[in-house]
C-alpha cells in the first residue's frame, strides 16, 4: 500500500500551505481519479503519518475533511474506508 502514497502528494509540505489541507487535497483527488477505489480501507491515521513524517494531529484533521464531505466513512475498530467519489462541480451555462 505503501507505493501509491510515494506519488499521491508529490509537492506534500513543500508549499507555505496548511499540510492537513494538503493531504485532503491529495486524498480528494486520487479518490476522484479512482486511483484509491471506493470501498478501500485508507492507512490508519498513526501509519499514515508516520510514512508522510507528519504529526497524527495532521492525518486527523484531513480525515476529518474527507469525512464532513461524505467522502469516507470511520467505523470504531475497523478505520476509514473511501464512501464515494467526489460529485463534480457543475458546469456553468453559457448564454
Amino acid at each position: 500500500m505503501e507505493a501509491w502514497l510515494a506519488g499521491l502528494i508529490r509537492d506534500f509540505g513543500s508549499s507555505r500551505s496548511v499540510r492537513y489541507r494538503d493531504l485532503a487535497i491529495g486524498l480528494r483527488a486520487a479518490i476522484a481519479s479512482g486511483e484509491i477505489p471506493v470501498g478501500m480501507r485508507l492507512p490508519p491515521e498513526r501509519e499514515l503519518a508516520g510514512l508522510l513524517s507528519v504529526g497524527r494531529t495532521t492525518v486527523v484533521t484531513a480525515y476529518n475533511l474527507l469525512r464532513a464531505e461524505s467522502l469516507i466513512v470511520t467505523r470504531q475498530g475497523s478505520g476509514s474506508w473511501v464512501a464515494r467519489r467526489p460529485v463534480p462541480a457543475p458546469r456553468p451555462r453559457r448564454p
